[in-house]
């Protein structure tokens, strides 16, 4: 059973297609780079996973997440807020509450799991809260923990959404332009703590990036969309200059490095979770 099927999946906005027919397996424990320009669908489809936009009315379009239906024929599936629970999400405005502790913000990833009241009193057991101190010890922050997070830099705040997502006891994580803000030494730690986490628990990602040279270095298997369309599906290293330059309209050497995958096209994620990851 793939960790992520999707089934022709259509979306307009305005009649305006941006999704056509997109058909996608991912594997449990596949670590997947979805790239392409600004415009292609990326963040668009990366909705549709966690049930956050639905596809077209009256079409035959399906999403599933670990064997559970997310959407189908443009509605939510009657179990979507269960499925979402197993879904991390890790995005580019970071999502933390910059007011309270990097611990607390942690914690907030296990306000599904827990009773109403508590969530609303903020109270959270000891275990929890060891819990939360091992997921920043995994992404390499554990002596940050009190602090508020408004104190850390990008990069470390971006690494504590990775831990909130591992405190949720994600199966999938999603993470939609997770180091499009960041500097080069804060993108390879992003970048270096999410592999570390696909290969040493077996969490499926799905991250969308416009650097290629990390694609090319972290993830297995790239998946390209063009103009709502998959244009390429395969192993990493079978993604030449030749299907880059046609891809981005412009010639991107393998192996790019550097100032030169920035100035690929950059694009900021289209929605906020703000107020539906962190509820407190």
């Amino acid at each position: 059973m793939p960790a992520i099927k999707i089934s022709d999946l259509q979306k307009s906005f305005n009649r305006v297609p941006v999704l056509k027919g997109v058909s996608i397996e991912v594997q449990k424990g596949e670590m997947v780079a979805l790239i392409g320009s600004s415009g292609s669908g990326k963040s668009t489809l990366m909705r549709h996973l966690s049930g956050l936009t639905f596809a077209n009315r009256n079409t035959a379009s399906q999403v599933e997440v670990l064997g559970r239906k997310v959407q189908q024929n443009g509605r939510p599936a009657k179990e979507l807020r269960t499925t979402r629970a197993r879904i991390g999400n890790v995005f580019q405005q970071f999502n933390l509450v910059n007011r309270l502790s990097v611990q607390t913000n942690v914690l907030i990833g296990a306000l599904s799991r827990i009773p109403t009241y508590r969530s609303l009193l903020g109270w959270f057991t000891r275990e929890e809260k060891l819990k939360a101190l091992q997921a920043l010890e995994l992404v390499g922050l554990r002596q940050h923990a009190l602090k508020r997070a408004s104190d850390l830099s990008g990069g470390q705040q971006q690494r504590v959404a990775i831990a909130r997502a591992l405190m949720q006891e994600a199966e999938v994580i999603l993470a939609d332009e997770p180091i499009a803000s960041l500097d080069p030494e804060s993108s390879r730690q992003v970048m270096e703590t999410l592999q570390r986490i696909n290969q040493e628990m077996g969490i499926t990602v799905v991250v969308t990036l416009h650097q290629v040279e990390y694609a090319q270095k972290y993830c297995s298997r790239a998946i390209a969309l063009k103009e709502g369309e998959i244009y390429f599906d395969g192993p990493i290293e079978t993604l030449d200059s030749a299907l880059l330059t046609d891809l981005y309209g412009t010639y991107i050497p393998e192996g790019t490095q550097g100032s030169e995958a920035n100035e690929l096209p950059q694009q900021h994620s289209e929605f906020d979770l703000n107020r539906e990851l962190n509820p407190v």
